[in-house]
């Protein structure tokens, strides 16, 4: 997999860089196929690990900025989105970008996921509804979340909660 960003923001670049570099890491498939299990999967661990190293899939990153009324309300607490009809494109809500650079790499890891997901026909590895409740050993939650502590350097870090995200 791919991800691929060509607009003129420097910290979405550096996101991007980050999660291009980690899906170069072994460490990263490693210790996706080291886990034991994840919740509401049709794949074990190293079938994703497997599915995710050998993917040659483009992952598109682009910006949007809610506007008008209605998009403002829908988008207010939106990280992020992807859209069925672009399973392979990931929205980041330029009002959400306030945050640190490993955040962002991790929330692009975690709609990879989803990307690979839709792609991988024969599995199943989503988490259901947007709600984190309960959503820590799904695939897409414990995997964008292994980015974000392998990012900080840190296994120790606490996790991001991804509920701020729509798919």
């Amino acid at each position: 997999m791919k991800i691929i960003f060509d607009e003129d923001d420097l910290k979405v670049t550096n996101a991007v860089n980050l999660s291009n570099s980690l899906l170069k890491n072994p460490e990263f498939y490693n210790k996706i196929s080291e886990k034991e299990s994840f919740d509401l999967s049709t794949a074990t661990p190293k079938q994703i690990s497997d599915l995710l190293k050998n993917s040659v899939l483009n992952f598109k990153v682009e910006l949007f900025y809610p506007t008008g009324f209605y998009n403002r309300i829908k988008y207010r607490k939106t990280f992020a989105f992807t859209d069925h009809e672009f399973p392979d494109t990931l929205f980041l809500n330029k009002r959400k970008l306030n945050r640190e650079e490993e955040s962002i790499g991790a929330t692009i890891i975690h709609e990879c996921i989803h990307a690979l997901d839709h792609d991988a026909v024969d599995y199943t590895f989503g988490h259901g509804n947007n709600s984190s409740k309960n959503k820590g050993n799904t695939a897409p939650y414990w995997i964008g979340n292994l980015a974000y502590k392998i990012f900080k350097n840190n296994y120790q870090v606490s996790e991001i909660v991804f509920d701020q995200i729509e798919e």
